[in-house]
């Protein structure tokens, strides 16, 4: 192994630190990309208990309780539950904006390495075939055997390039696809506790 990818020449360095990269956010985002990390369903049904009663500074305490986005959202909504849908409406949907940072972490640096990696390996084919040109011209057809290292390097690192990004595309995809699911699921949620709390909110200021 150490042999072949000594074969695929330098540019299995920039092309191997692309691997790693994508090892290690792959592992960070599958522990971190979880919904019980965003939202918590027993706060969710304390929150829904108080606000069925009306009980918004029981709730406001809840969402206080621990530093979660679901739990943020709710607090602006309860505090800010005064004004009308649309500005409530508005301010809720930056603040996800805002959230949904902090789940699509690192999914760029993925999408990086996707799209530079098989660049990466195209490079080295270049410089390989280059090698290959470089040999022929100097030792001529008659020492074509000094040629296997040269072709042997632009084989090398272009498997290499598409090694790597072929994962690292299928995987920003796939935690793509989890963020959306996510804040879909939240924003499920924020909908009814905001209509139970504007219902309740509405009664209570008639």
């Amino acid at each position: 192994m150490i042999e072949f990818l000594k074969n695929g020449g330098w540019f299995m360095v920039p092309i191997g630190v692309c691997l790693l990269f994508t090892i290690a956010i792959a592992i960070e985002r599958l522990v971190n990309l979880r919904l019980p990390r965003y939202l918590n369903e027993g706060m969710l049904n304390r929150i829904r208990e108080y606000l069925a009663r009306g009980a918004f500074d029981d709730a406001l305490g809840i969402c206080r309780s621990k530093n979660m986005m679901f739990n943020r959202l709710m607090e602006t909504a309860i505090v800010y539950r005064n004004l009308d849908a649309v500005d409530l409406r508005q301010l809720l949907e930056d603040q996800s904006k805002q959230e949904a940072d902090v789940l699509e972490r690192f999914l760029s640096v993925l999408r990086t390495i996707g799209t530079i990696a098989p660049l990466l390996g195209l490079l080295g084919t270049v410089a390989g075939m280059i090698k290959v040109f470089q040999t022929l011209s100097a030792v001529g057809l008659a020492q074509a055997a000094n040629l296997s290292g040269g072709i042997s390097e632009a084989l090398i690192t272009t498997a290499a390039g598409m090694c790597v990004a072929i994962p690292a595309i299928v995987l920003h995809n796939y935690f793509e696809r989890r963020v959306s699911v996510i804040l879909l699921k939240m924003e499920k949620r924020v909908i009814e506790l905001i209509l139970l709390l504007r219902s309740h909110h509405a009664v209570q200021t008639n």
